[in-house]
């Protein structure tokens, strides 16, 4: 019987987060592209976390796609599956979509830094990001999430965390992790659909 080590550290504070791709996404993408980009250029879109790049506005929900519907109703089904242990298998609460809205970032488009809170899980669906990190050494167009413990580099532990996102993928993370997204450089347009979820209790039957 091996002893324990009386120096082994108990690591705190882990961020989950959940990547998948969307199987039968390829079949819907020509679609998903044209219809984003016609909204851009109908509606001018709003100012968030957005810079040099367009972010839809309620408009994206009241246009009625059947595309968009699928990309929520799969994102939302993952969802689910993946928060089960986090959250008693849904016995006494449900998961439901807060908000969804279209980003178009062209060459330059950057998000700065921010969160999704008071919303608890947010996520993001890549439509169509074009050649990510195509330049040496430089996160163009990558997502980056911020390790809010900033000086976890002296213990040895990782900074932050870059995510190169591609065609189809989902990611899923809590709603109030700051994250940013590094200048896209592609001709290309790098389109995609985020969203937030909040976990509520159930209706009493």
């Amino acid at each position: 019987m091996s002893t324990p080590d009386p120096f082994a550290p108990i690591p705190l504070f882990a961020v989950p987060l959940f990547p998948t791709v969307l199987a039968g996404y390829e079949e819907r993408r020509a679609a998903l592209l044209t219809e984003i980009l016609a909204l851009k250029e109908r509606y001018p879109g709003v100012t968030r976390s957005n810079r040099n790049a367009w972010h839809s506005g309620a408009e994206f929900l009241q246009h009625k796609s059947e595309h968009v519907a699928w990309v929520l109703g799969k994102a939302h089904r993952f969802a689910r599956l993946a928060l089960a242990r986090l959250h008693d298998d849904w016995r006494a609460h449900d998961l439901q979509l807060a908000a969804a809205w279209a980003n178009v970032l062209g060459p330059g488009g950057w998000n700065a830094p921010h969160h999704h809170a008071p919303t608890t899980w947010s996520g993001c669906f890549y439509v169509s990001v074009g050649d990510v990190g195509a330049r040496k050494g430089d996160p163009g167009g990558m997502i980056e999430f911020l390790n809010p413990v900033p000086w976890m580099s002296q213990v040895g532990a990782a900074g932050n965390y870059l995510y190169p996102p591609k065609d189809g993928l989902v990611l899923l993370f809590p709603a109030g992790l700051q994250h940013f997204v590094h200048p896209h450089h592609d001709d290309a347009a790098r389109v995609s659909i985020a969203f937030n979820f909040n976990v509520v209790p159930k209706a009493p039957t």
